[in-house]
């Protein structure tokens, strides 16, 4: 008895000269030829929110982590008794950050 395997190009692979794995070679190399695929075209388009939010990514990698100028005025403002409390300015900008999170929602 002999098995049947169908190929790319319908014909039917069995019992012949050739080796089985040369008749699959023959049958794909005919089939590749004749039936190529059509170059697929790809692309990609960025919307302006994501631009955005790239650049602002980028624009926040490139800032230091630290404001070492600020650091060193609030530290001598510290040392020499100098530095002073603004309730009110905390208070207020403790609200507007609140209101700019329920706005953001």
């Amino acid at each position: 008895m002999t098995d049947r395997i169908k190929g790319l190009d319908s014909s039917s692979l069995g019992a012949s000269n050739s080796s089985p794995i040369e008749q699959i070679r023959a049958s794909t190399a005919v089939s590749n030829a004749t039936n190529a695929p059509l170059p697929a075209v790809d692309s990609v388009n960025i919307t302006d929110s994501a631009r955005r939010l790239f650049a602002l990514a980028q624009a926040v990698h490139a800032a230091p982590e630290v404001d070492t100028q600020r650091v060193a005025a609030l530290q001598q403002e510290i040392g020499n008794g100098q530095y002073v409390i603004h309730p009110d300015r905390i208070a207020d900008r403790l609200l507007q950050m609140e209101q700019d999170l329920v706005a953001a929602h």
